[in-house]
């Protein structure tokens, strides 16, 4: 083994693949030995992405990618073998000689930016940069903490520095820090402005923005596009905001770098920005990547601004994450808000808590569109929302949520809905299939139905009434609106148990007759083989009584919460509303908005123990 292979496996042995990798993939066990998550290099929404720690290598099922650490890096990272082997000996202390000068272009211009942001940085304090930075509210640590810099008023002092260096002018224009005149001089890009250096998602220095200290023009500059820096697949911040957005599965998305500054120095972490109007494809592909499942844009600070915010979002943006445009209090940019005295830091996690929700507002923009009081608008509507109605995985917040606001605002059976959706040919949807989704009538309801059976059965066998009621009034939940099982108990207390006088009066309430006289001739005309086993029905039907009532319920106080919710958010969006209103108004969302989210919470972990039921029953048949 000669020198060059004896260094590349020193550097082989000294990597990390695992967490190599799990520096730009959100990796989950799958396995003994092998983590999985979402290949880096191909877009997809199921993992395919596969990394076999013990045996040092990556595959990926859907796109074929392979390899093994030094593959990775060269795949991820643009870079030739010589550039990775370098890279990754300056990760883990061995010193790789013998790369030819000017080899790999991607690492020249990441190299001569890095010498770009030492020039900056060595003149933050020539200037008022400092002073400007410390006005609006930043400490030294966070300023000196994200590398911020200056560049001074001159046209050529980074050009002439960077030449003594070695550095060619041609360079220095590929990687976006010169611009040239028609007439062919080349200056400076960057004068008398604060310097942000941009790290993309591996943490490589990909480009620069520029805030102006003057009255110039533009106020913020970024670095064009170049072979390293493309504006719409980079998030300011990223590189040290993503372990928190992968342990939390939210980001905070705003417009500017100092948001972004001052959102992470006062403690929210998630926050970056998307050097944009929006969030683009390729960025929500990043975030992706990171498991994030909630994404909180707070680009506006009014009303208006947040309809028009969620009105440009990439529809695949707004189908990957649940979504809400944030307004920020008091009518502040993120950074005004949390720093200085007038910053509140409980009412902007308030607003955090309380935004815009991208589902609700795609929902009300169809919903204008069709009437959604007959069953033609009904069926437009469903057959329009369809793709977004149907889960794109196990788990699909977005789905999910889209479900809810469908069955309630239609008054569809959740459970039905669930079946239409999971159906073969969903999209064969006539105006009596939608009749068929409603919800029944008050008379007609599967509660009352299921009821009504019940007292048939407790009404079989006199001799094991009283039991049986007292047992069946037991098995409903404490919070159990109007019931006929305890209408029914209270007929047996009045008619004394007497089971002939129970029958007529039980037969007198309307939509009764039918399931009692079906019952009741069951049991006088079957044979003692064909009769019921009463107490197995019983059984059965009092537990799916117990879960109707639960379900009831909770739609009772979901509605109610909702109608809260919506009184609580036209007084925090009424601009003559006193501090004091509006603070406990915000605190009161937070709490809305918490107790909502655990009803859902309940209610997918009662979903989840009906499918495990209907499972054991399916297998036990087999």
């Amino acid at each position: 083994m000669n020198d060059a292979d004896d260094v590349k496996e020193q550097i082989r042995a000294r990597v990390d693949l695992a967490q190599l990798i799990g520096e730009s993939v959100a990796l989950k066990p799958a396995g003994r030995g092998q983590l999985k998550g979402l290949c880096p290099f191909h877009g997809e929404r199921t993992p395919s992405f596969h990394v076999h720690v013990d045996r040092g290598f990556f595959y990926c099922f859907g796109c074929g990618a392979k390899g093994d650490v030094f593959e990775f890096v060269m795949r991820s990272q643009g870079l030739e073998f010589a550039e990775a082997l370098k890279l990754l000996g300056e990760r883990v202390g061995i010193e790789v000689r013998g790369m030819a000068p000017g080899q790999g272009r991607r690492r020249d211009l990441l190299e001569v930016n890095q010498s770009a942001l030492a020039w900056f940085r060595a003149r933050l304090d020539d200037g008022p940069a400092r002073a400007y930075l410390r006005e609006r509210g930043l400490t030294d640590a966070t300023i000196d903490g994200w590398e911020l810099g200056y560049a001074p008023d001159g046209w050529d002092g980074l050009l002439k520095h960077l030449l003594t260096q070695g550095v060619r002018d041609d360079d220095l224009l590929e990687a976006g820090l010169l611009s040239e005149n028609e007439r062919g001089r080349r200056y400076d890009r960057f004068r008398d402005r604060v310097m942000f250096p941009i790290r993309d998602a591996l943490g490589r220095l990909v480009g620069f923005a520029g805030r102006v200290l003057g009255d110039g023009l533009p106020k913020y500059l970024n670095t064009p596009e170049t072979p390293l820096f493309k504006k719409g697949e980079v998030l300011y911040g990223l590189d040290k905001a993503r372990t928190a957005i992968r342990e939390s599965g939210e980001v905070v998305v705003v417009e500017g770098y100092m948001d972004v500054l001052a959102l992470h120095q006062t403690g929210f972490g998630t926050a970056v920005a998307a050097l944009g109007a929006n969030l683009t494809k390729e960025q929500a592909e990043l975030l992706t990547r990171l498991d994030a499942q909630k994404v909180l844009l707070a680009f506006d600070a009014d009303e208006a601004g947040q309809r028009a915010v969620l009105a440009g979002l990439e529809q695949s943006v707004g189908r990957r994450f649940l979504v809400q445009a944030v307004k920020v209090p008091h009518g502040k940019d993120p950074a005004d808000a949390v720093l200085g005295d007038a910053g509140d830091l409980e009412a902007f996690a308030a607003a955090l808590r309380t935004g815009t929700s991208e589902v609700a507002f795609r929902f009300q923009r169809v919903l204008a569109q069709h009437d959604a009081s007959t069953p033609r608008g009904q069926r437009a509507l469903l057959l329009e929302l369809l793709p977004a109605l149907q889960p794109r995985d196990v788990v699909d917040p977005v789905a999910a949520e889209l479900r809810r606001l469908v069955a309630d605002h239609l008054g569809l059976e959740p459970a039905r809905l669930d079946q239409w959706l999971a159906s073969q040919r969903p999209q064969r949807l006539d105006e009596t299939s939608v009749r068929g989704l409603r919800r029944r009538a008050d008379d007609l309801t599967p509660l009352r139905a299921l009821e009504l059976e019940v007292i048939g059965l407790l009404l079989l066998e006199p001799e094991k009434l009283r039991e049986r009621v007292r047992r069946a009034v037991a098995a409903l939940p404490v919070e159990a609106g109007e019931s006929e099982l305890i209408a029914f108990a209270e007929l047996c207390e009045r008619f004394g148990w007497r089971d002939a006088e129970l029958v007529a009066a039980v037969q007198a309430r309307e939509g009764a007759d039918r399931i009692l006289e079906r019952l009741l001739a069951h049991a006088a005309d079957g044979a003692d083989d064909a009769r019921l086993d009463v107490e197995l029905r019983l059984d059965q039907l009092l537990s799916r009584v117990r879960e109707h009532h639960m379900e009831t319920g909770r739609r009772v106080r979901q509605g109610r919460l909702m109608q809260r919710l919506e009184e609580l958010a036209a007084r925090v969006h009424d601009a003559d509303a006193p501090r004091e209103q509006l603070e406990a108004a915000y605190a009161e969302l937070a709490e809305v908005q918490g107790a909502l989210a655990a009803r859902e919470g309940e209610r997918r972990l009662r979903s989840a123990g009906t499918l495990r039921r209907l499972e054991g029953k399916r297998r036990g048949r087999a």
